[in-house]
């Protein structure tokens, strides 16, 4: 048992190093493959970074969106806390405020221009008491707004429903457009990759030609294909785990120092994520796989 133990141990070894021997076959084309793997690897990251920025800041818009619900001017006391009741128990409300006509009046003076209030006496500007209603976090989505604004339009006393500036439509326009550009990102990588796919069976072929003889020599003294074949799947799959995860580490520092330039210049609290805890064991398990696949369809191509 301890004999078998170590020439496993040894025949082990002896495939990691033929494998690792197969890059520095042909080191130019191999550096080449991994360099492909390593861009392919970082625009994935940074097209999933990008995207996910997108939808914070959407819904960072949603959340900090507010309703106006303007009130008629008969609603007496007791129907305004029972408005304000009915609207706060709504899951996706976070609180119902009231709004008094001169708090509206002061709101709408704001946006007027100086010198034009300054004209005006102050009875002129227009007031009118209601409601404010926030979102709860999270739930201001694409039809967040809408939903909330059909329900405030259906109660009685309520006379208009103002929409944020940014309202349901903008919204849904925006989360759309995220989605589109999330879609086209995700199908550009997968592109790239099966591109990049070529590069490593490329390679891998290369490698198969230098070792010709040596891959006769191993067949004529009874080498079975495993022990042929698997020389080349651990070359593919070490380049692959190279090259990937290369990329998503380059990818992690362009993040880290494009956080660094907003912090400084802009001073914004968004930041684009790079998520290392996950990106690297995924990097290294989908550099893996690649290279598995290119070592399977260049052992194909050869054999056929």
């Amino acid at each position: 048992m301890p004999g078998a133990s170590a020439r496993f141990v040894r025949q082990s070894l002896h495939l990691v190093g033929q494998g690792l021997r197969g890059i520095l076959v042909s080191p130019g084309q191999t550096a080449a493959c991994i360099m492909s793997l390593a861009v392919a690897g970082c625009l994935v990251v940074l097209s999933a970074s990008f995207g996910s920025l997108a939808v914070d800041v959407l819904d960072r818009a949603g959340r900090s969106a507010r309703v106006l619900v303007y009130l008629k001017d008969e609603v007496p006391a007791n129907r305004v806390q029972d408005l304000m009741a009915r609207i706060g128990a709504r899951s996706d409300v976070d609180s119902a405020q009231y709004m008094t006509r001169e708090q509206d009046r002061s709101r709408n003076a704001e946006l007027l221009p100086r010198d034009v209030i300054q004209s005006l006496p102050a009875e002129a500007i227009p007031g009118q008491h209601g409601l404010e209603v926030t979102f709860r976090p999270g739930a201001a989505g694409t039809q967040g707004i809408a939903s909330l604004s059909a329900f405030l339009r259906s109660l009685e006393g309520v006379d208009v429903v103002a929409e944020p500036p940014v309202g349901s439509s903008r919204l849904r326009a925006l989360a759309a457009a995220v989605g589109f550009m999330r879609t086209v990102a995700a199908i550009l990588a997968a592109l790239l990759l099966v591109g990049t796919l070529f590069f490593v069976v490329g390679t891998l072929t290369r490698t198969m030609e230098h070792r010709r003889d040596e891959i006769v020599i191993l067949r004529l003294l009874g080498a079975t294909d495993a022990f042929v074949r698997l020389p080349i799947l651990i070359q593919g799959v070490l380049q692959g785990m190279a090259g990937l995860v290369s990329g998503a580490i380059a990818a992690i520092l362009v993040s880290g120092t494009v956080n660094a330039w907003l912090a400084v210049e802009f001073d914004v609290a968004v930041r684009l994520p790079s998520w290392p805890e996950s990106t690297l064991p995924l990097a290294a398990a989908g550099g893996a796989l690649l290279g598995a696949a290119g070592a399977l369809i260049a052992t194909a191509r050869r054999e056929a």
